[in-house]
């Protein structure tokens, strides 16, 4: 689903799980173009879904059926990568099985060879010998979880946090926020949740997972608790992260948050009424457009060459850039007494007019 093309561009993932349906997808998209927006980067917003099982065996043949379909679109003006469900290797294969160079070729076409050499060259990067690809989306996370906290006057050091999903983007998250000095004292994922009130392992977590980021429960202390994955959002923390799944946060289960800080890794993991009710308390949202757009930030920014094929430039790069517009969006919510959705919104759309202004 493309949302708008922007300079006949656009950009956005694919993702892969059971039900997934086109109103989902259409929300996607349109979250997507706010997300450009804000990152100042000049593509409309997409989204690709895969109404399949990642885990089941036919996953690899009808993800490569889906590119196949659709491989005029990655040629020519949808650069896309990994999302819920697919990892970015997975993509790549399956691109270069129905012919195509790699699933961002569109963005450098202009550039030929050199354009694609310098983003294999970012890709191949690893960091503390994870692939850079699997850490941007949850350090991004961590990264404005960190600016919010900081505006908010929320000392990191002992602060307690509970997250909903232990794979790329919340494992990486919690790996960050862990060196913050947060206390991981909830995590969820699709077999349940695991609790420790005195602070969970996250080393120990991140070794014990599988790709699809579920912790193995027979490699647990024995102090730490399983529950069901309901309780993960039933505990009493300063800071919140889905990272999961959209609508894990909705009306019927809204009502016993008391967190002042809730981080939107996901995309679309808090309704728009729950949302409503969880601000008119007083705790702080950072929509996902803003908090989980450092993933689309690697690989538009090195199309865009905003980046730089390293990692001192990745990450500091995108640092800078999630924290000076999660500050900024916090400053206009109080300024302007707004939704910190509303903020973000105002932000993308003058940032979407001024591009339009100049083109």
């Amino acid at each position: 689903m493309i949302d708008r093309l922007v300079d006949g561009m656009c950009s956005g993932g694919i993702r892969m799980r059971p039900g997934v349906t086109l109103d989902e997808v259409t929300d996607l998209a349109r979250t997507m173009s706010h997300k450009m927006a804000v990152l100042d980067i000049p593509y409309g917003g997409a989204k690709s879904g895969i109404d399949c099982d990642p885990a089941a065996p036919q996953a690899p043949t009808v993800l490569r059926g889906f590119i196949d379909a659709i491989r005029p679109f990655i040629a020519e003006r949808y650069a896309t990568g990994a999302d819920l469900g697919t990892h970015e290797d997975e993509i790549i294969a399956a691109c270069q099985l129905v012919g195509l160079t790699h699933p961002l070729q569109a963005g450098f076409k202009a550039e030929g060879g050199a354009g694609l050499a310098r983003v294999k060259q970012a890709l191949a990067l690893t960091s503390e010998r994870v692939p850079i690809t699997e850490l941007m989306a949850g350090y991004g996370v961590a990264e404005c979880t960190i600016e919010a906290a900081g505006v908010l006057g929320l000392a990191l050091g002992g602060a307690s946090v509970a997250l909903q999903g232990f794979g790329n983007v919340g494992g990486a998250a919690a790996r960050y926020l862990d060196r913050a000095g947060v206390r991981l004292i909830a995590v969820a994922d699709i077999e349940g949740a695991v609790l420790d009130d005195d602070g969970l392992d996250v080393a120990h977590l991140l070794s014990i997972r599988d790709r699809f980021g579920r912790i193995d429960r027979k490699r647990l202390p024995a102090r730490v608790r399983c529950a069901p994955e309901p309780a993960w959002l039933q505990q009493r923390v300063d800071i919140i992260i889905p990272a999961a799944i959209g609508n894990a946060i909705r009306m019927d289960n809204q009502a016993d948050i008391r967190c002042k800080l809730l981080v939107e890794a996901a995309n679309n993991p808090v309704t728009a009424e729950a949302e409503a009710q969880l601000e008119g308390r007083g705790v702080t949202i950072l929509p996902d457009f803003v908090a989980n757009a450092a993933a689309a930030f690697l690989f538009c920014g090195l199309l865009e060459r905003r980046l730089e094929p390293n990692l001192e430039s990745i990450f500091g790069v995108t640092s800078r850039q999630l924290r000076s517009t999660t500050r900024e969006l916090l400053e206009r919510a109080r300024q302007e007494r707004i939704s910190h959705r509303r903020a973000a919104e105002e932000i993308a759309e003058a940032r979407m007019q001024t591009r339009k202004a100049l083109s």
